[in-house]
């Protein structure tokens, strides 16, 4: 699931003017919203009945196709728009209601079957259906829990509304049930609307999807002293967010590092190898006049050699600064190819393993891979005194994982990251960081060394150097 950035809480009540005057661009909420998994517990923001169709409907509709039994609790002004809406969309809504898979109830036979809102009673009946709809013809229960406004015209404490919310994290990690609350942005203050993010993991907001930075727990939400625990998380979150701060500047402080230093090589390998062939290319094209045939024709010779050799390291560059088998083939025949380059360099073979890497990943995704194995296997080359080394290289349900092995000298990894000349570790760990990914080193002295590294398969489509 692509996940965006959380919106901060203090455009609830701006004065300057709301963010959402800006229109939301809801072109692919509908498809995350029917990615939303199980044991999830979230709440949608919405400001229009737009962006409020856009994620429950899509909602509904997913739950419906999996099989799962669907609640949705609607107020009086929305449950005939909302069945209309999904029969417009082709699902047979009469069909559902009858089997009993779709359940569209209002607050009198919900909420406040009893007279009034009762969170335990409730937690009891949602607890109830969840099993009975797992051990029946259905797949799972999913609820919708629709417009929460019904909690503004009766007699519900917000403080009860919100410790219901909190303990509600905690029914969902424990039920198969998702449960999607919808709250109408304008309709609720402040003060309860913070309280609402601050109880739901997962926020849809302005046509985004986004894991809740501010959400807190439910058994640290419901201690007391809330206040002054909510002190230490702000203060935390400021020192946390100057470190990251600190470590994107160092990031690109050595990023341009990393590039002058790239740079700097080529025009050396341009000045004092290539220019120094073309130089001597160009004297052997300009013979005297009364040289003899044979003479030419040694000269020629040479020039011919000399260009062969020109092309080849005209290559080799082209190669090391992008291989055209990564944007032509994919991953996995770059991979091959390096390899073989690899071995024919440096003598050492390449034990090569991997499953589910046959198909292309994004761009940057196959780029990091690529460099990384790059990386590790020209660290184990010059360091490990190796005959062999052991690539891996495999996919599961939403990573993309290498690992490269060696049996040779092994080092200190902390030692070693700490060195000035450890631009090459420190590289893969800042390459694979930038990926939202993770890096582990297991090596030690004479045990050798494993590196293994985990990449995001839905790293978004964006600039990324290579």
């Amino acid at each position: 699931m692509n996940l965006g950035t959380m919106i901060e809480a203090a455009t609830w009540d701006c004065p300057e003017g709301k963010v959402s005057e800006v229109k939301p661009d809801l072109s692919r909420l509908a498809e995350l919203a029917r990615g939303l998994g199980a044991h999830e517990h979230q709440c949608l923001i919405y400001e229009t009945r737009e962006e409020q169709f856009a994620a429950a409907l899509p909602f509904l509709r997913s739950g419906l196709a999996r099989r799962e039994k669907c609640l949705y609790i609607a107020d009086e002004n929305s449950a005939a728009d909302v069945l209309g809406a999904l029969r417009k969309g082709g699902i047979d809504v009469d069909g559902y209601i009858r089997s009993r898979a779709l359940i569209v109830a209002g607050k009198q036979e919900t909420y406040l079957k009893h007279g009034r809102f009762e969170p335990d009673r409730w937690m009891d009946f949602l607890s109830q259906a969840t099993d009975e709809a797992g051990h029946g013809k259905f797949s799972g229960m999913r609820t919708l829990l629709g417009e929460m406004t019904w909690a503004l015209g009766e007699d519900t404490a917000p403080e009860i509304l919100i410790e219901y919310e909190a303990r509600l994290s905690d029914f969902v990690r424990d039920h198969e049930v998702r449960i999607l609350c919808q709250y109408n942005r304008d309709r609720f203050s402040p003060e309860l609307a913070l309280a609402v993010i601050r109880t739901h993991p997962v926020v849809v907001y302005g046509g985004m999807i986004c894991q809740n930075p501010y959400y807190v727990p439910p058994d640290e939400f419901l201690k007391p002293n809330q206040a002054s625990r909510e002190v230490e998380r702000l203060l935390n979150n400021i020192l946390t967010g100057q470190r990251s701060l600190a470590q994107l500047r160092a990031l690109a402080a050595r990023l341009l590092t990393v590039e002058e230093t790239e740079r700097k090589r080529l025009a050396l390998e341009l000045h004092d190898e290539i220019g120094q062939l073309l130089t001597g290319l160009r004297l052997l094209l300009n013979p005297d006049d009364d040289s003899p045939a044979d003479a030419l024709k040694n000269r020629l010779e040479e020039a011919r050699t000399i260009v062969d050799d020109l092309l080849a390291r005209v290559r080799r560059l082209s190669f090391d600064l992008r291989p055209a088998d990564l944007d032509q083939f994919g991953l996995l025949p770059a991979l091959l190819s390096l390899f073989e380059r690899y071995t024919a360099q440096t003598g050492v073979l390449v034990n090569f393993k991997h499953q589910g890497v046959e198909t292309r990943f994004e761009s940057e995704v196959e780029t990091g891979a690529y460099r990384i194995v790059q990386e590790a296997l020209t660290n184990a080359a010059r360091h490990a005194g190796v005959a062999s080394v052991t690539v891996r290289v495999w996919t599961d349900a939403d990573s993309l994982n290498l690992q490269v092995e060696d049996r040779g000298r092994g080092f200190d990894p902390e030692v070693a990251l700490k060195a000035p000349r450890s631009s090459g570790l420190i590289g893969m760990r800042e390459r694979i960081t930038l990926l939202g990914g993770h890096m582990s080193i297991e090596s030690s002295a004479g045990a050798g060394t494993t590196i293994t590294a985990e990449l995001p398969l839905d790293y978004p489509k964006a600039g990324a150097a290579s």
